[in-house]
């Protein structure tokens, strides 16, 4: 069942980005009186026309007046024509909030895995995860003289909020070099934050591509370890997600530990 009902909305385009050849970003205010709520990991559904309907999933952290979507239009369907048409300013109708592909609220560090624009969801639950925690720390007092230094128990208790809440490794399997987009935004979070590891890999790379290579999920097996006291959150292309799942079957992963939002 979905989290929250859905309701009908329209949203006017306020930006809209080409990261890569076929991948846009766009930024969509919500048009008063309806606040959307939504949960990381959910979708809105667009209207196209009178038939056709097509899912995106929010990529922005929860706000009730404007959130982000991220289109390939390289499939050139009905979807793809309509957002590859559509210009800053205009107005989109959709139905949303939908979805239950949202974070479980428990101990268990989380694996996120995704293929080409499946990176989505995981966008937002990513920023979401990271405002929390940036809320956290703008809740602790100030001593009474003002001092900046914390004394040691609250650096320890803050230390260890942050390892609760960011225990996260994002894996992302892109083709080409030209497919990459939001990379240096999510090394910027690895960087600043230690409980979260973020992993590229290109499938088919050129000579001139230093990083990782081959299929992402060879490089959670070769990464991860304690597999049976992980989450694992699937977005992407059907053959990763059927890997996946049999890898970690496998390896006698609870199948209830796994959740799967397929894009295509």
């Amino acid at each position: 069942m979905d989290l929250l009902t859905p309701r009908h909305y329209t949203g006017i385009i306020r930006k809209k980005i080409q990261l890569t050849k076929t991948a846009y970003h766009f930024m969509i205010e919500n048009e008063i009186p309806l606040e959307l709520s939504f949960k990381p990991g959910q979708y809105a559904t667009f209207i196209i026309d009178q038939q056709t309907r097509r899912q995106y999933s929010f990529c922005s952290v929860p706000d009730p007046l404007i959130f982000e979507l991220v289109v390939d239009v390289s499939p050139m369907g009905p979807g793809s024509k309509y957002f590859l048409e559509k210009k800053e300013g205009e107005r989109v109708e959709f139905l949303g909030p939908l979805g239950n592909f949202t974070l479980n609220q428990n101990s268990l560090k989380k694996i996120f895995v995704a293929t080409g624009t499946g990176i989505a969801p995981f966008r937002s639950m990513l920023l979401n995860t990271i405002l929390k925690i940036k809320d956290q720390k703008s809740k602790i007092p100030a001593s009474p003289a003002g001092r900046q230094i914390k004394n040691q128990k609250e650096q320890n208790t803050e230390n260890n909020d942050e390892r609760r809440t960011m225990s996260i490794s994002l894996y992302w399997g892109l083709r080409y070099e030209d497919d990459v987009y939001w990379d240096e935004e999510f090394r910027t979070i690895a960087g600043q934050y230690t409980s979260f590891q973020y992993f590229l890999s290109l499938s088919k790379p050129s000579e001139n591509w230093h990083g990782l290579t081959g299929h992402i999920t060879d490089h959670v097996f070769e990464n991860e370890k304690n597999l049976q006291n992980c989450e694992f959150y699937l977005c992407g292309n059907s053959a990763m997600i059927k890997e996946m799942e049999n890898r970690l079957s496998a390896l006698n992963v609870k199948k209830e530990q796994t959740k799967i939002d397929l894009f295509y």
